[in-house]
């Protein structure tokens, strides 16, 4: 009898984990969604381009658009040789230097914030080339501060073809409450 149910228990612990995990890949229905938030800017940052970056100014100014759609203040978008990567106060945007390509990465985001006050100091944002949709937009939201969102279809998807463009839970009232 003891052997028996000890079995069942077995039985039902395996179908239940089976049932977990495959629910774990149908997307949220919720629309209430947490992303979590490591730090924000405390005024509108610039946008510098370097001239080698696989996209034009007016590329990231067109991907800038989205996410001042959703409320984020941006400073003004110049192009610029980057001699030097690290600008305080700006959001750098070049080309990736082969390590994004090795390990299979279509960007990369590297930022700094002060410890204190959370507040983002300057932010590199790394493209492969040739440039795949919707990657800018995907870092620019690492460089406010966003972390990913496991949930299908949006933009902060660490999966790029599980990706999208919603938005949800990435508004700028959102941000900063």
């Amino acid at each position: 009898m003891k052997m028996r149910c000890g079995k069942t228990a077995i039985a039902l612990m395996i179908i239940i984990g089976f049932m977990s995990s495959a629910f774990a890949f149908f997307p949220r229905r919720d629309t209430n969604i947490h992303i979590p938030k490591t730090a924000q800017w405390g005024y509108a940052p610039s946008i510098r381009v370097c001239k080698i970056s696989p996209l034009s100014v007016g590329e990231v100014a067109s991907a800038l658009q989205w996410w001042k759609d959703l409320g984020y203040e941006f400073d003004f978008v110049y192009s610029d040789h980057c001699q030097n990567l690290i600008k305080y106060g700006t959001i750098t945007i070049t080309l990736d230097r082969g390590q994004l390509f090795m390990n299979n990465l279509l960007g990369r985001t590297t930022f700094y914030a002060d410890s204190e006050t959370g507040f983002i100091a300057w932010t590199i944002i790394e493209l492969r080339s040739p440039y795949t949709d919707r990657v800018l937009e995907h870092e620019i939201g690492h460089a406010l501060g966003w972390m990913h969102a496991r949930v299908r279809g949006h933009m902060m998807h660490p999966n790029h073809f599980d990706g999208g463009w919603s938005p949800r839970g990435l508004s700028a009232d959102v941000a900063s409450d």
